[in-house]
């Protein structure tokens, strides 16, 4: 039934591509049998692109034939065995109803825009009574505050506009707040925001008028990846790395409702992973005050925090078994460090339920929820190229997931500039808690997603989305004074084949590379504030456009120079701004 849902005519006729592909199906399938692969096998891996693009522009033709040609025998991933990844470098660019700037124009949304606060006398005395640790100090002078904000108005507000109230009356006083001590008032000041039946306002979601169509191509892809595996997917989805996992739970839990995929918001959280495995489901509330830094949320997500003690007092064994039922589960973006205490206990063993997350057929990941798929993670947060240079030390640990085990990964890469801290990353010391040595970072754009089609006889990389992904590998060439890296930029549409732990585009991907195009030369000079406002993309992108083949740049006390071998190849692969390939660019950076 699927199959034929699938591949109706109708769909292909409205996209101009009917007949295209039955050829290229044809072709494919007389190849494939006589490589002795399984029909139904190919058949199902056909299944997959084509539920992705049956809802997109024609121009995503040229993904497609790539994915066919590129040279990997695809046939395996429909195998038990497979598994596809889908590693987004940020949190989705998403209209709903709080974040109308990512809607178009004539978008309207109704549903929840903001959080809801009031300062009542009762809410006041509930922040003296339950204080969250012993500064007296803070206490007083904010209680102060409090009253004095409600002698003005006692009206409910929004977040911002309590904010501003605070700063007029004593601005020193919020910004020497300690972050407990800032979670902790203004948790308990919030209050439930309802609609006109008394029932929980909820933020509403609607992809249609997404104004990121990078967001619904990733998303059509997501969709088209679960439905392979089962023709009435079901997807968990994980909001950990949330501070307060429930409030970001309706809209992980809206994505894919466009997509017609089952979703549900499994209630993994900290607080539930130690009450689950301890027995201690009645100190729920407890723990996610000791362990989260989330309070009241029992009134203000009443039906949250529900689903999350029913979880608890089904056991290990039932959540086990949900998630081995499961097609596919979706890791949120925000602190990865989250993340790890629902997978992995305070003596970094993993929980009983790890592995079955770990083996689900479709693992999405968006931002910190991507960053933590690999075996090994950078623990970078908050922090710079610059000070991991400064630092000159390996600060990556073992504990991610391990569903991504070619290296390590990072997130919103070009964007914030993160280069040399993924490149701090790889060196010849071992991983701390493991023997792993990494050699090769992959870091992610933002709203652009690194997909790993994974099976037991090889994988296939590929990019979707918006920009590019950075491959990083260690040289080791490294000397006292400078070290070198290989660069490869892989923009949206490549394919990527991994042979012995090696990553080169395609080549269906390079001999359907558009024409190379002729713009002058770069400037002989030393490009500075290289680790700002995206330069190192810009100025690599330049290079691979001009078929330069060499460049020279700074930051502060460092100099870093990008040189052309023998290896290097240039392909422009599409013709988006950031859409030119660049492969084994000689990346190397000194002090002065």
């Amino acid at each position: 039934m699927y199959l034929n849902a699938v591949l109706n005519p109708i769909v292909f006729q409205r996209l101009e591509l009917f007949n295209i592909y039955k050829n290229i199906f044809r072709r494919k399938w007389l190849a494939v049998k006589l490589q002795h692969i399984s029909f139904i096998i190919y058949i199902r891996v056909y299944i997959m692109i084509c539920a992705f693009l049956r809802d997109q522009q024609p121009k995503l033709l040229g993904m497609v034939v790539a994915l066919f040609g590129a040279g990997f025998s695809i046939n395996a991933v429909a195998q038990e065995q497979s598994q596809t990844l889908i590693l987004v470098g940020s949190e989705l660019t998403t209209c709903t109803s709080a974040k109308l700037n990512n809607c178009q124009k004539e978008a309207v949304i109704d549903g929840k825009s903001h959080n809801l606060y009031t300062l009542s006398s009762s809410q006041i005395k509930n922040i003296a009574q339950h204080w969250p640790n012993n500064n007296v100090e803070a206490k007083t002078a904010v209680l102060k505050t409090l009253k004095a904000i409600q002698s003005k108005s006692s009206n409910s507000v929004s977040k911002t506009d309590l904010l501003w109230q605070w700063r007029d009356i004593n601005n020193q006083q919020l910004e020497s707040l300690t972050q407990q001590e800032y979670n902790f008032v203004f948790d308990m000041l919030e209050v439930p925001l309802l609609n006109k039946n008394g029932e929980r306002l909820k933020e509403q979601v609607n992809t249609d008028f997404n104004n990121e169509v990078a967001t619904n191509s990733i998303l059509q892809f997501v969709s088209g990846s679960l439905k392979v595996n089962n023709a009435k997917p079901t997807m968990l989805a994980i909001t950990a790395s949330s501070r307060d996992p429930y409030e970001s739970a309706d809209v992980a839990q809206s994505l894919l409702a466009q997509s017609n995929i089952n979703t549900q918001w499994l209630a993994l959280t900290p607080a539930l992973a130690k009450a689950i495995t301890s027995n201690s489901c009645d100190e729920l509330p407890a723990l996610r005050n000791t362990l989260m830094n989330v309070y009241n949320r029992e009134v203000i997500y009443p039906n949250r925090t529900k689903a999350e003690y029913a979880l608890c007092k089904n056991g290990t064994n039932a959540l086990v078994s949900l998630i081995k039922n499961s097609t596919g589960v979706m890791f949120n973006s925000g602190n990865a460090a989250l993340t790890h205490k629902v997978l992995f206990d305070q003596n970094n063993n993993p929980y009983p339920w790890t592995q079955a997350l770990q083996t689900r057929p479709v693992i999405v990941g968006e931002g910190a929820g991507a960053a933590i798929q690999s075996k090994v993670t950078g623990m970078l947060t908050n922090t710079t190229s610059l000070e991991a240079l400064r630092k000159s030390e390996n600060n990556t640990n073992a504990g991610g997931l391990g569903s991504f085990n070619f290296g390590v990964l990072d997130i919103q890469f070009s964007e914030q500039n993160r280069t040399f801290r993924l490149a701090a990353t790889l060196n010849k010391n071992e991983v701390k808690n493991t023997k792993t040595e990494i050699r090769h970072g992959f870091g992610i754009d933002e709203n652009t997603a690194l997909v790993v089609i994974k099976s037991a006889e090889g994988s296939l990389i590929t990019v979707i989305g918006k920009s590019g992904v950075v491959h990083l590998a260690n040289q080791g060439k490294a000397q006292p004074e400078s070290k070198s890296y290989s660069y490869s930029y892989w923009p949206t549409s490549s394919v990527i084949e991994i042979t012995n732990n090696t990553f080169i585009l395609s080549a269906r991907t390079i001999d359907e590379a558009l024409p190379a195009i002729k713009i002058p030369p770069l400037p002989v000079q030393r490009f500075g504030s290289i680790l700002t406002n995206s330069k190192l993309r810009s100025l690599t992108q330049a290079m691979c456009l001009s078929q330069e083949q060499s460049a020279v740049a700074q930051q502060d006390e460092f100099i870093i120079s990008l040189t052309a071998t023998s290896d290097t190849q240039y392909h422009r692969i599409n013709a988006k701004e950031f859409g030119c390939a660049l492969s084994n660019l000689e990346l190397a950076i000194k002090s002065i």
